[in-house]
Formats: C-alpha cells, structure tokens, sequence
C-alpha cells in the first residue's frame, strides 16, 4: 500500500513539471497542482520531515515573520497582502517538496526530472519556432522580438531551461548510457542553449555561463573521462553551432543591441541604488510589495526587494536560507557514493546561477526558484525496490 501511495505521487510530481513551463495564466496549472497536493498532503499527513530539515524551516520561518513584521508600515494594503500570500504559498510549496522526500527513491527522483526536462523542452521549441515564425500567431510567444514561449516575460523564461539543460548534460554522463540516447541529450542540451540565447536575457546568459562552468569543472575523479567527453562536446558541437546562431541577421542585431547599455539602465540600477538606501533608513522594512508604489519603478533585484520591503531580519534571513540550500547541494554532492550524486551539482550550479540572477532580476516569485531550493534538500533514498 506505501509503494502505491509512492507511486501516485511520483506520477503527480511528474505532470506537475511536465506542465510548469505554461505560466501565461495565473493561477498557473502548476500552482493548481501543487494545491491540490499540498491539501492532500496535509490533509492525509503524507509529509515527514528529517531532523536535518528543521534548521532551513527555521530560517525561512524568520523570513515569513519579516514579511509579516513589515505589514506594519505599509502604504497601500491591497498589493502587499496579495505579494506576501504570493510568498507564503511559495514557501509552502517549498516545504511540501521537502516534506515528501522520503517518499522519492533515486530512480523516482530522475523519473520525476524528467517532467521538468519534458516542460523546458516543449517551451524552448515553442520559443525558438515562434523566433522563427514558423508557428501560427509568433507574436503571442514572443516580446518585443524576444522569445518568451508560454512565459509572460523572457527574462523568466531563459533563466527556466538553464537547470534541465544541465540535467541534459548529466545524463549523457551515465554509465552504460546508450549512444541514441546520449545523442537524445545532447540534442536537447543544445535547444535548451539555443532557447536560452533568443530569449536575449542577459542575467539569463550569465547565469548560463557560470551554471556551466562550475557544473563542467565541479566532479570527482571517477567522472574524468566522461566530463573530458563533454567539454569536448561543448567544444566541438556546441560551441560552433551557438557561433553560427548569433551570427545569423535575424539575431546578430538584436544581440548586439542587448549587449549595449539599455536606456531603461540608468533607471532600473538607480531604483536599486534607492531601494538600499531606503533599507538602510527602514530596518524593518517598508512592506512587502511596496517598491513598486514608493519608487515608481520595480527594482529589478531580489536582494534590493528584499532589502527595502522586509528589512534587515528579512535580507539575512533569506540570503542565510539561499545560502545554507545552495551549500546542502554541494555537501550532498561529496558525500554521495553513486553516480546519481551529479544531481546534486547540477542543482548546486543552478542556485549559483540564480543567485547571480537575481542581482539583475527580481526572482522571489519564480516558482521554479524555489523548486530547485527544495531539490537541494531532497535525499537520494536507496531502496531493494527502487521504484
């Protein structure tokens, strides 16, 4: 009857990624999945929790109680209540993951990935084909000429695929991986990259750059050889392929456009410049949600947001939590003992990059963000019967 129980859930998660990508409408299909499984999960007591989970419960905890302790001064209710309960069903989100982790053996972990590599895939080939307008009604899947596929903002769909593009990249390292299914994730490595690239994000590109670099020069000695295969074929076949595409006309103009300083720049680093000022004078912040309203313009950076609205308690509180998951990943990497353990890399360089990210974006929202927090504390459960 557990395995059943298991089963389900395994197969849930599984949908659940599979469709996490179309986020045009809000609530999303993955936000009422994930709902629905958290009412079941608490209702039927389906979550268990290791000791070692208490601590980042804790710490997030303090985060939540900043974000209530800055309602206090608060200008406009109405977009703070709505942005901190946005907060709160990511934070429960988070701790559902967690919650179930007993529950995911390593084969059901990679089955449940795979939901996640279907949805990115799916994403990137809607967003490269609209680029190219061979798809009824582009414009739709597109922003202002950048791919954003069934995302609302490019700078959010970029940033989505770099996490299954290393997934992709980790399983053609498998032992005993078979040459048409390495090529399968090679192939699939390589649309992610191309994806990436027209969604013309340039926190997206370098939370790619360095999301690859430290997942290429992050292994163990018995990955040798298989890590040297594939720098080779980054080298070899991404490398020229990713050459040809930015210098093709349809996107060599609008590289070269992003690439220069926006006239939006000055604007958006000058409200950022405000927000940590205004943190400075407001220790506990001014509210979530209100940066919007006091400074007239978004600050475009978790930490700024985070900073101004929720104060002191709220920025070292959450930049504790990032950094105490971020790091779980690493040690979980170093310890493990199969070669499933890359898993935990490809998380870690993830975070990585999205701490990068989030210097030039505000990402406390992004679902897939807390996601990958969550992944960071899931262990690699070993059983007789796997599945």
């Amino acid at each position: 009857m557990a395995e059943r129980s298991n089963n389900w859930i395994s197969y849930f998660l599984f949908f659940t990624l599979a469709v996490s990508s179309f986020v045009v409408i809000e609530p999303s299909p993955y936000d009422l999945l994930i709902i629905l499984l958290l009412i079941i999960g608490f209702t039927f007591s389906i979550y268990s929790f290791s000791k070692e989970m208490v601590f980042p419960i804790i710490i997030l905890s303090i985060f939540l109680i900043s974000n209530i302790l800055s309602l206090f001064f608060i200008k406009t209710i109405g977009p703070s209540i709505f942005f901190t309960a946005i907060t709160f069903y990511l934070a429960l989100t988070w701790i559902g993951i967690i919650g179930l982790s007993k529950r995911i053996t390593r084969i059901r972990l990679q089955f449940i990935l795979h939901g996640y590599l279907i949805s990115a895939c799916l994403s990137a080939i809607i967003g490269i084909l609209a680029f190219l307008n061979l798809i009824p009604f582009s414009d739709l899947f597109l922003m202002y000429g950048r791919a954003k596929a069934l995302f609302k903002d490019p700078n959010v769909f970029g940033p989505f695929l770099v996490m299954p593009a290393l997934f992709s990249l980790s399983m053609t390292e498998r032992k005993d991986m078979p040459l048409k299914k390495k090529m399968f994730y090679y192939l699939t490595f390589l649309i992610l990259i191309a994806a990436v690239i027209i969604s013309f994000s340039r926190a997206a590109w370098g939370n790619l750059f360095i999301s690859l670099f430290i997942y290429l020069f992050l292994f163990k000695v018995n990955l040798f050889k298989r890590r040297i295969h594939t720098v080779l074929f980054i080298v070899i076949a991404g490398i020229p392929i990713i050459l040809f595409i930015i210098q093709t006309p349809l996107i060599e103009d609008l590289l070269v456009s992003r690439l220069s300083f926006q006239n939006y720049d000055n604007e958006r680093f000058g409200t950022q410049l405000a927000a940590f000022e205004s943190g400075i004078s407001n220790p506990l912040g001014i509210g979530s949600g209100q940066s919007e309203n006091t400074f007239k313009y978004s600050p475009h950076s978790l930490y700024a947001r985070v900073f101004t609205e929720n104060g002191v308690i709220g920025i070292l509180s959450f930049s504790f939590f990032l950094i105490v998951s971020t790091f779980k990943a690493l040690s979980s990497y170093w310890s493990s003992k199969r070669e499933d353990g890359v898993f935990y890399v490809v998380i870690f360089a993830s975070l990585i990059g999205l701490a990068f990210n989030s210097f030039f974006v505000d990402t406390l929202h992004w679902r897939h963000f807390w996601l990958l927090l969550a992944l960071a504390w899931i262990p690699l459960n070993e059983r007789r019967n796997e599945w």
